[in-house]
């Protein structure tokens, strides 16, 4: 059995079938660990929130800020826009509705124990213990399986941007929802920064949360993508899979082993397409 995971989808279906077939890969015996965005701007969403869904028993799945801004969409309807048409004919499809209650009670942090990596779609906030980000994130998941329509209903938003164990439940549930599902930047304060998109050199005095000098530092080795202009990024601690194939770039799969692996650029566990 091996176990990949897959960088950003969104919505790429054909990239996504040749990737699979490049790796040979077999749902009968091997594992896919999706970091987030299934869906939104490649076209063809729908198609992959099917496959995804016929192959569960294999796949794996960690929720993205587009996965979860279409679930808000579906759950609260005042949110929906016309112009959103991958998400329309979703909402249209006969299986909406088993879709995504299925999507709902997918993951936001998944520890692979055997491999020593924890994967989630932006990254675990820098003050966080791998147990606080664990904690939060299953608080969280409960929430989206139990009342989940009034959590989308104030999802929204970019405050507070600073982490405190006791603030409100609505600001406490937004923070951790963005700092795992929208972190890119910090400022120097530890505060998150929603405005800040481009690659680091852009951005002298932001930075990049996986860089902040006082973050708690976790054993396993991190897996995030949401960072298209980050592009396939590795040191000890972390791994960036977000190669922008929605952008004109490539889809890209790790296949994961035990060790820690401090560039992977030229490995040979790296899949593009």
């Amino acid at each position: 059995m091996t176990t990949y995971v897959i960088g950003d989808i969104q919505g790429c279906y054909d990239a996504l079938m040749k990737s699979l077939k490049k790796i040979k890969f077999n749902p009968k015996s091997d594992k896919m660990i999706f970091c987030g965005d299934l869906v939104n701007r490649g076209g063809q969403s729908l198609q992959v929130l099917r496959w995804v869904y016929k192959n569960k028993k294999c796949c794996k799945v960690v929720l993205g800020n587009h996965d979860l801004s279409l679930l808000a969409h579906y759950y609260v309807p005042k949110f929906r826009k016309k112009k959103n048409k991958e998400f329309t004919e979703i909402f249209q499809a006969k299986d909406c509705k088993k879709l995504m209650k299925w999507l709902k009670n997918q993951k936001l942090l998944i520890h692979n124990k055997r491999n020593n990596k924890v994967i989630v779609h932006a990254g675990i906030y820098p003050k966080w213990s791998l147990k606080r980000a664990k904690k939060e994130a299953k608080r969280i998941e409960i929430i989206l399986k139990n009342n989940h329509i009034v959590f989308f209903k104030n999802m929204y938003g970019i405050k507070p941007n600073h982490w405190k164990k006791f603030i409100k439940s609505f600001d406490r549930e937004r923070f951790v929802l963005n700092s795992l599902t929208r972190m890119r930047y910090l400022y120097k304060n530890s505060g998150l920064n929603f405005n800040a998109k481009g690659g680091v050199k852009n951005h002298s005095k932001l930075i990049p949360w996986f860089k902040y000098k006082k973050r708690v530092k976790l054993k396993p080795q991190i897996i995030f993508g949401h960072w298209s202009s980050l592009g396939l990024y590795s040191d000890k601690n972390v791994i960036c899979l977000d190669t922008g194939k929605v952008w004109g770039g490539k889809l890209t799969i790790l296949k994961l082993r035990p060790t820690k692996i401090k560039s992977i650029k030229n490995s040979k566990h790296i899949v593009q397409i």
